[in-house]
């Protein structure tokens, strides 16, 4: 980008006339590296110099229990023991106990 203002300044106060210590040398140079490097500057508003506000992307406060890995439950003897006493499955028992400690 450097190199890139020198090479303005130098088109600007040689080959176009402008006078280096002007507000109008400053708006044009200014115009022309945006134009050079318009992914450095960020969205602008309307015609001002000034950065778009960024958006605020935030996750929302409830999140699905069915997102990320799998969870896995090991039961103790015990209770599996319990479970085959109830007649109650494997996997409903399990389920049961990780809903009880959430």
């Amino acid at each position: 980008m450097t190199y890139t203002a020198f090479d303005i300044h130098k088109k600007l106060v040689e080959e176009e006339g402008f006078d280096p210590k002007s507000d109008e040398y400053y708006t044009e140079i200014d115009k022309r590296i945006r134009l050079e490097f318009p992914h450095k500057f960020g969205k602008m508003e309307g015609n001002t110099t000034e950065r778009a506000k960024p958006a605020q992307t935030v996750a929302s406060a409830k999140r699905p229990s069915t997102t990320g890995r799998r969870r896995t439950v090991k039961l103790t003897p015990s209770q599996v023991a319990i479970a085959k006493r109830l007649g109650v499955p494997l996997e409903e028992y399990a389920k049961q106990l990780t809903t009880k400690e959430a």
